[in-house]
Formats: C-alpha cells, sequence, structure tokens
C-alpha cells in the first residue's frame, strides 16, 4: 500500500462543499467513486481543507492510500480522466504512511475578488458585485487588523467541533487588498494567508471589510471586533461564496510533487 497526495483544482458551482454529504454532490465522493473505479476498491480521500458549496479551489489537496504503486504523473491522468469536468488533480506525490493533509499543513493562503462597478459581471462571474463602495481607503486598515495570532471568532460561524473545538485562535501571517482600475469600475482582490481559518471566518472578514467600506459600519467597531473575540458583536454579513478561492496549501517540506503527463 502507498500513500499519496493529490493536488486538486475545482469550480465550486457544481458542488454543495466538499466533504461528504447524504444526497448531495460533494468533491470528496466525486473523487472517492474516481479513485474506486481506479483502484477496485473505496478509499477514503481525506481533504487539506473544508469548503462550502460555491468555493473553488486551485490547490485542494488531498491523501489516499492505494494498493498498488503509481507513477504520480500517470496517477493525475488516471484519475482526472474519471472525474467530471468540474474537477481535476493537477498534481500527485509519493508521501509517507503516515502523511496527514490536514495536521501536517503549515499554512494556506485564500482570495476573494470584488467587482466594483455599475453593471453585474457577465464574462467572470466568479467575483462578489457591489455598486457601492466609498471608503475604499479603509479596506487595507481593515486588513492590517487581521495579522497577528488571536482570537477573530467574531467573524467565523463556530461549528464547536474538531475544527475549533476551545480554542478558535488562529496565526495570521498576512493579508492585503489590491486593486484594479477598469473601464466603469474596479476589480478589488483580497488575499490571506496564515496557519489556518475558521469556519466561514475570510469571507466573514470581507463581508465586514465591505461594510465599512460602504459606510454601513464605523472602522472603531470593525477594531472592536477584532479584539474582542468570541464576545465580538458581529460586523456586515458574511460574504457570498461566489468570489472565494483557495489558492494553496502549504507543507514544510514540501511534497515531491509531480505533475499530470501530457
Amino acid at each position: 500500500m502507498t500513500r499519496y497526495l493529490l493536488d486538486l483544482e475545482l469550480d465550486g458551482r457544481g458542488f454543495a462543499g466538499t466533504q461528504v454529504q447524504k444526497n448531495q454532490r460533494t468533491v470528496q465522493a466525486e473523487l472517492e467513486a474516481a479513485v474506486a473505479g481506479l483502484d477496485g476498491q473505496l478509499r477514503h480521500v481525506r481533504l487539506a481543507s473544508r469548503l462550502d458549496s460555491g468555493v473553488d479551489a486551485e490547490h485542494l489537496p488531498g491523501d489516499v492510500e492505494l494498493s498498488r504503486d503509481w507513477n504520480p504523473a500517470i496517477l493525475c491522468q488516471a484519475l482526472t480522466d474519471r472525474l467530471p469536468p468540474d474537477l481535476a488533480v493537477r498534481r500527485a506525490a509519493v508521501v509517507a504512511d503516515g502523511f496527514n493533509s490536514i495536521s501536517d499543513a503549515s499554512g494556506k493562503t485564500y482570495r476573494y475578488r470584488i467587482a466594483f462597478r455599475p453593471v453585474r459581471p457577465v464574462r467572470d462571474p466568479r467575483c462578489w458585485w457591489l455598486r457601492r463602495l466609498d471608503r475604499l481607503d479603509l479596506l487595507q486598515p481593515c486588513a492590517d487588523l487581521l495579522v497577528g495570532t488571536k482570537d477573530l471568532s467574531g467573524f467565523a460561524n463556530l461549528r464547536h467541533d474538531d475544527s475549533d473545538g476551545n480554542d478558535p485562535v488562529r496565526r495570521i501571517d498576512w493579508a492585503r487588498w489590491t486593486i484594479e482600475r477598469e473601464c466603469d469600475g474596479m476589480r478589488l482582490t483580497f488575499r490571506i494567508a496564515g496557519a489556518g481559518f475558521l469556519y466561514r471566518q475570510v469571507r466573514g472578514f470581507v463581508g465586514a471589510m465591505a461594510a465599512v467600506a460602504t459606510g454601513r459600519w464605523p472602522m472603531d467597531e470593525f477594531a472592536a471586533c477584532c479584539a474582542d473575540g468570541r464576545t465580538a458583536a458581529k460586523v456586515g454579513n458574511v460574504a457570498p461564496p461566489d468570489g472565494l478561492c483557495l489558492e494553496e496549501v502549504r507543507y514544510a517540506p514540501e511534497p515531491a510533487w509531480v505533475v499530470a503527463a501530457s
């Protein structure tokens, strides 16, 4: 038996999240069906992150044990050939028997995109469309308040399970906004990196920062939410999943990735 780490790319619009759910189409269920077709029996695939319905991923790792040895490049292509068009295995690596794609991860980076313009985006709908943002100058100062090791559970929806337990403290390494001007508005991109995130926390950050930028909430209330932990009063609403993408999950050291065979 050999354990492999698979690196997935997915369009989240057709999935009810990543984890298996009864009578729902999920990333884990699709991947496990493809693995079973290849390996001849059902194998559990452990995914590094639990993503909501509608959330995309450029790089979502998952580990699985297979009964035979595979060239990782061929394994990528063989699994992708058995997967639907909105899910693919970009690369793979052989890892140690005890490797755990969740607990061995050293960090994650998420991206959130906002289209700030008068009319809704048509060609690229994977974003949150907003018509009003009066205080763009406050977005980065809000993001700066998130950095550090602290309890920011006021922006999250705690599950009270092993994903947050009794310790909602997380380390945020950096958080940055970039703005690209377009003919009729702007394209805003928020990126955030850290050791881990609580349930819906990134979308909570974005929703709260957007509320400050629209003038609906004052900056000092956002700062109070950063300082008050579980007792924090909610600022704004959770941003929709449309603009969120998991960019990467990092490991130290990185596995010996092999891209799919051409």
